[in-house]
């Protein structure tokens, strides 16, 4: 599901620059107005209102499932790697997305219709995408797997508990800004726990171990 919402994503780039006649140097002309997002963040950025710190909780809400996801397909890291790997690489994509996406506004091509639905179409394949992910994460964990409870009970089961988040996510007193909050607490716990408990083995680490690198056997295993 993963690799099916990527691949769907580029063509619906792909396809949009053809529609829209939008050659290579066009690309490129309009990608590189995104330097001027950098050069203008703090903007943007400050002063941090509701809205930045409703994403920010978000970030640290879903960090717990994204590291999970991460540590199954990828050993051993080091730090700068990482970053790479869960910012630098994404960005590129969503980059030439937002350049496309530009270029129609600037020229006033109309997005309805087709576009409009093939949009909607790699939306919601992406938000399947990441539930499916989710589902995967907790139901390993809490051994609620589709072997040990058959595919009805799987399915159903875990229809009733997304459902049941839905509606508790739209209610007053169960907030995203809590859950990201709790998630955060848990961070410091951690952090505090490591350093107190687990400081020397920690100082006695020097190198990654040798041969970790990414293993497309968990890949196939994972979707």
């Amino acid at each position: 599901m993963c690799w099916c919402s990527t691949v769907l994503f580029f063509a619906l780039i792909a396809g949009m620059r053809l529609y829209a006649g939008m050659g290579v140097q066009g690309l490129a002309s309009t990608t590189a107005l995104i330097g001027g997002y950098f050069t203008n963040i703090h903007k943007s950025a400050l002063p941090l209102t509701d809205y930045h710190a409703f994403y920010l909780f978000w970030w640290c809400a879903w960090s717990i499932m994204l590291g999970q996801f991460t540590s199954r397909l990828v050993g051993g890291p080091t730090i700068w790697k990482l970053l790479v790997a869960l910012l630098g690489f994404p960005s590129v994509p969503i980059a030439i997305w937002f350049a496309v996406l530009y270029h129609y506004y600037e020229i006033g091509i109309d997005t309805t219709g087709m576009l409009n639905i093939a949009m909607i179409i790699v939306g919601i394949t992406f938000v399947i995408s990441s539930l499916d992910s989710l589902i995967r994460l907790y139901t390993d964990n809490l051994s609620l797997s589709l072997y040990r409870l058959g595919r009805g009970v799987y399915v159903a089961g875990n229809v009733l508990v997304l459902f049941v988040l839905t509606l508790l996510f739209q209610s007053q007193w169960l907030q995203i800004q809590w859950i990201g909050a709790v998630v955060v607490g848990i961070y410091v716990a951690c952090l505090l726990y490591i350093l107190v408990r687990k400081r020397k083995e920690l100082a006695a680490i020097s190198t990654m171990p040798d041969g970790q690198d990414l293993d497309f056997g968990k890949i196939e295993s994972v979707h």
